[in-house]
């Protein structure tokens, strides 16, 4: 029996969990026990429910970073909002990352977007792995390539934001004897990357690890029951606090589309205006693949499992980011052909987009032949080959600290 600890610490909503649950029945299948460490374990259970593994709560940061420049260009600088801008802030998160690593005793760490957690196991000794989209395992390059290459390069500030990280790294290090790293780059080095995406969808253009492919979730969620009105179908998983939420929502109903919308913490009585026989609500999670193979549209905030989702089914996409790994994603869609951004301020735009999207064929052409180029592996290749390398891992012996 091997012992796996699933770590996420960044992040939100459930499509970390969504994605890992079809490798985890896996695990379990060849004789693993999986310990849950979550950064959301309360919205995670409804996915969870029944199934009785260690659910513990993750350790993150919780302050405030203020005066940082805006946009984040590199992962140093989304480290320095979550808790990496000083040794002050990050020793004791690694402090307590390591008391869960030396509580579980696991012979494989899985870090899912879980950068202290990997220093954690790696600092002591532990066999570990990094799982998720290519925004979640930046490549251990030095000097970090941007996250935004359209945008004009600061190399002064870069680098100002990897010494900061590498200075509050190595400091959090010593305070356990651990040697220092050498470059910041070094932060993200595992003994595997499990890059569960597309290259065409990667948020690296140049990563020398293959991509495995996206794991969709398969039967997590309910079945989708779409409203019985006849305009063009569309399925929409908006959060309530995002801008363009309610505005996208009123318009699809002013358009006479057929509405199946998931909206996490949508108010009562928003809900209520809405709902009807042109728009349901569900209060659950939805089986993407069947919701997306009932659409003719589909609408997000540009989580990678719904975008991938959408596109092997060969389906357009309105996407409405929110966070920077979503304008991202966004971006790859839109230089795909299959789907176009709507961005905050820019509600006025949604009746034409929304209209292109249902009327122009070449955005479904895209996202059908994005679909012929990733189906050959099924979702059971994807997460057999992921699990197969997971034991593969955990059977490997202990090695020498960072």
């Amino acid at each position: 029996m091997k012992r796996i600890l699933y770590a996420w610490e960044l992040g939100g909503g459930l499509g970390h969990i969504n994605a890992f649950l079809p490798i985890a029945r896996a695990l379990e299948e060849r004789g693993c026990v999986i310990t849950w460490v979550l950064r959301e374990p309360g919205p995670a259970a409804v996915l969870l429910e029944g199934r009785g593994d260690t659910l513990w709560d993750a350790p993150y940061f919780t302050g405030q970073i203020v005066g940082l420049p805006e946009p984040q260009l590199s992962f140093s600088e989304i480290l320095l909002r979550r808790g990496y801008m000083s040794a002050d802030m990050l020793t004791p998160l690694l402090r307590d990352w390591r008391a869960i690593v030396e509580r579980a005793e696991p012979d494989l760490v899985i870090a899912d977007f879980a950068p202290t957690a990997l220093l954690a196991a790696r600092s002591l000794k532990r066999t570990c792995v990094r799982i998720g989209t290519g925004f979640c395992c930046p490549p251990p390059m030095e000097p970090e390539p941007p996250l935004m290459p359209w945008l004009l390069p600061a190399p002064e500030r870069s680098a100002e934001s990897r010494q900061l990280v590498l200075s509050s790294i190595n400091t959090a290090l010593a305070v356990h004897g651990v040697a220092p790293l050498a470059v910041q780059g070094l932060m993200h080095l595992a003994d595997d990357d499990i890059v569960t995406s597309f290259p065409d969808l990667d948020h690296y253009t140049h990563r020398g690890t293959p991509h495995w492919g996206v794991v969709l979730g398969g039967d997590s969620g309910v079945a989708p029951v779409w409203p019985e009105a006849q305009g063009p179908r569309v399925f929409a998983y908006l959060k309530a606090q995002q801008a363009q939420t309610l505005p996208l929502l009123h318009a699809l109903r002013r358009r006479g589309c057929a509405v199946l919308a998931y909206c996490p913490g949508l108010p009562d009585t928003e809900r209520a205006q809405l709902e009807g026989a042109q728009m349901r609500f569900s209060d659950r999670p939805v089986a993407i693949e069947a919701a997306v193979a009932g659409a003719d549209l589909v609408i997000c905030g540009g989580g990678h499992g719904t975008v991938c989702a959408a596109l092997l089914g060969g389906k357009p996409l309105l996407v409405a980011p929110d966070i920077t790994e979503q304008g991202i994603t966004a971006h790859k869609v839109t230089a795909l052909g299959a789907g176009l951004m709507l961005l905050a301020g820019e509600e006025g735009r949604i009746e034409q987009l929304s209209a292109r999207l249902l009327s122009e064929p070449g955005f479904t052409r895209a996202a059908q032949e994005f679909s012929r180029r990733h189906t050959s592996a099924s979702q059971k290749q994807i997460v057999d080959a992921i699990a197969a390398r997971c034991v593969q891992l955990a059977g490997w012996p202990t090695r020498a600290a960072i």
